[in-house]
């Protein structure tokens, strides 16, 4: 017997959220998306480094949502019009409030680098790197009304390497939170319960913030300096640097990468 379609909404942002939208579009016959939302700054010049998600959206024919907050009585009726069943958070940065999260037969599903609950919160691959992690995870789990404390679907794992820089291990990441949104999908489309866990006790919570700045203290023992510029390295996004005298000298680990955008 064949299933009947999902009601999705997808919110993406940067690369993870670009890559995921195309696998969306692969499957799209399989559910019925009711609409697509974007970053907060999704189409401002320098907001990120990959295409707009809402003009994606666009081109490949889905409905897109722009609002400034899901946090009102109109959204929250949307939802509850078109019976949204599954939200599917790529890398959005739209807070998901409690009256969404609680409408029936509602799902959200969030895709987050880093093992849960040991790294909640932003700058996870760069804190991940700091604390001299031999490995870490792509963590799929449920969205529910705390910050990355969800219950479980997937972990997947993988090694974080000696040479890894912020940005290398993010790029691996985001190949791996690209074939969980796929499983995830497949799951969907078959009808099949996703797996479910609740998280460990304990754990971590890292604040959007620079670690010291982004700078280098020439005091520093060599093995954390060399850590710590690995870590700090996200280019263009964020760079390390160090001061010597009145003279500031940014820091290159090696020649900038043209970030994909497919």
């Amino acid at each position: 017997m064949s299933q009947s379609k999902k009601n999705i909404a997808f919110l993406g942002g940067r690369i993870l959220g670009y890559k995921c939208l195309k696998v969306l579009d692969k499957y799209r016959d399989n559910f019925n998306v009711h609409f697509v939302m974007g970053l907060r700054t999704d189409g401002q010049v320098g907001s990120d480094w990959n295409p707009s998600i809402l003009q994606a959206a666009e081109d490949m024919g889905f409905p897109v949502l722009t609002v400034s907050s899901l946090n009102s009585e109109s959204v929250v009726s949307l939802f509850r019009e078109k019976n949204i069943e599954i939200i599917l958070n790529a890398f959005c940065d739209r807070i998901i409030p409690k009256s969404i999260i609680d409408l029936p037969n509602m799902e959200v599903i969030n895709f987050h680098y880093g093992h849960l609950p040991q790294y909640q919160g932003r700058f996870i691959v760069t804190n991940i790197i700091l604390n001299e992690e031999k490995e870490t995870c792509v963590t799929t789990h449920y969205i529910d009304e705390g910050v990355d404390t969800g219950d479980i679907i997937f972990e997947d794992w993988l090694p974080v390497l000696p040479t890894d820089t912020a940005r290398s291990l993010y790029m691996r990441c985001s190949e791996i939170g690209v074939q969980a949104f796929e499983r995830a999908l497949g799951y969907l489309m078959r009808g099949e319960t996703l797996p479910r866990r609740p998280q460990a006790a304990g754990g971590a919570y890292y604040k959007f913030e620079e670690p010291n700045g982004l700078q280098v203290e020439l005091e520093w023992e060599q093995e954390k300096i060399e850590r710590f510029i690995r870590a700090t390295t996200f280019e263009p996004i964020s760079q390390p640097w160090l001061q010597i005298g009145t003279r500031r000298y940014d820091i290159v680990v090696q020649p900038a990468e043209t970030l994909p955008t497919t």
